[in-house]
């Protein structure tokens, strides 16, 4: 008797062992056993599906310049790195003493020849003065306006101006330093618009058009989200890395997105309506193929069976099933890892698969818009 009853209490507390340590409860009162494996399912529904490319890409302000020189001379002044300036507000200016000189003489030189162009043209219609008279005196005011045209130039450019509205983000030279023309002066930002570039594999090339919706998160900027599109698709692959560039403008009013930063992006392919989507959880892949665990009635009881499925377009943590599945069928979505066909499941959960989809993509989503 007593030996009988340590047998009972062995064999009891070593099916709590495997159902503590394996998840998996095993009916043993007959040569036929059956494992009952805990599973998460979901009950397939049909529903919209938005189909997304998932790219990397960098941004670049809109205007970004690196302003240079356009003649030569001491520096008088210039900004301060961080300085925001005007469009036309001067950022460096130089010793103009010599130019504004050369231009005074110029002035004065046009002055003369163009006085002296009206004199002797009143000569001409009189026929006092002979032709090459009159034309030498038109080439000479001609000479005199071009050098007062260029001494002009070379005064203004003595002040070097702002092209568009920016901050003052480096400077390349110091107060008292000798310029020459073409030498690199400030860089100038804007950062109030902003561009994103990015690369699209050419087998989307038909698909990813100027307007294709977008929607980005900076990794730099936690909860900081963007929705807009494509604004330029090029025509050309690049065939090192097979893609073609798209750009993305963003407006920057708070300037939280700085140049150079890396950026994640969906780009959307296409919205397929009325169509099967389960979790990627659920497929299966060997290599015969693709295929689910699918739950089937058997003495009212859920029995697991692999069945054959054709899948489709896949985004983040979905998939599209385009053949093998129906609407009303329950597919296990989490616990295969132990599962085999023919397994009882012990479903733990189970929702709809429009309701997991709604909530893996919120998990999953990068981007919050708004």
């Amino acid at each position: 008797m007593l030996k009988s009853a340590i047998k009972i209490s062995f064999a009891t507390a070593l099916t709590l062992f495997v159902i503590s340590c394996n998840g998996e409860i095993e009916n043993n009162t007959d040569d036929n056993a059956v494992r009952l494996i805990p599973v998460e399912t979901v009950t397939v529904e049909r529903g919209d599906f938005e189909d997304y490319i998932r790219l990397t890409g960098t941004v670049e302000a809109m205007n970004d310049a690196i302003i240079s020189s356009e003649s030569s001379g001491r520096i008088l002044s210039i900004s301060d790195r961080g300085q925001r300036v005007r469009q036309g507000e001067v950022i460096a200016e130089m010793d103009d003493r010599i130019l504004r000189s050369q231009y005074e003489a110029a002035r004065t030189g046009f002055n003369l020849a163009n006085d002296t162009y009206n004199r002797l043209e009143a000569l001409y219609a009189d026929s006092i003065i002979s032709t090459q008279d009159y034309e030498s005196a038109k080439a000479q005011r001609d000479q005199a306006k071009a050098q007062l045209d260029l001494t002009e130039k070379q005064l203004q450019d003595s002040k070097i101006e702002a092209p568009f509205d920016g901050r003052v983000e480096d400077r390349m030279i110091r107060t008292g330093e000798l310029i020459n023309p073409g030498q690199p002066v400030v860089r100038l930002v804007n950062t109030n618009s902003v561009r994103i570039l990015a690369g699209i594999p050419e087998r989307y090339s038909g698909e990813i058009t100027e307007g294709s919706e977008v929607t980005a998160h900076f990794r730099g900027i936690d909860g900081e989200a963007f929705t807009s599109e494509v604004t330029y698709a090029g025509n050309v692959i690049d065939p090192d890395t097979r893609t073609f560039t798209v750009e993305i403008e963003l407006s920057n009013q708070g300037e939280v997105i700085k140049p150079d930063m890396v950026v994640d992006i969906q780009v959307k392919r296409s919205t397929l309506d009325n169509v099967i989507v389960i979790p990627r959880t659920a497929i299966v892949r060997d290599e015969e193929g693709v295929s689910v665990f699918r739950s089937r009635e058997e003495n009212g009881r859920k029995i697991a069976e692999l069945v054959d499925v054709r899948t489709g377009p896949a985004s983040g943590p979905l998939i599209q099933v385009v053949d093998g599945l129906s609407e009303g069928d329950e597919v296990v979505v989490m616990g295969m890892r132990t599962l085999s066909v023919g397994d009882e499941l012990n479903v733990l959960q189970n929702e709809s698969s429009l309701e997991r989809a709604e909530r893996l993509r919120e998990r999953d989503r990068p981007v919050v818009s708004f």
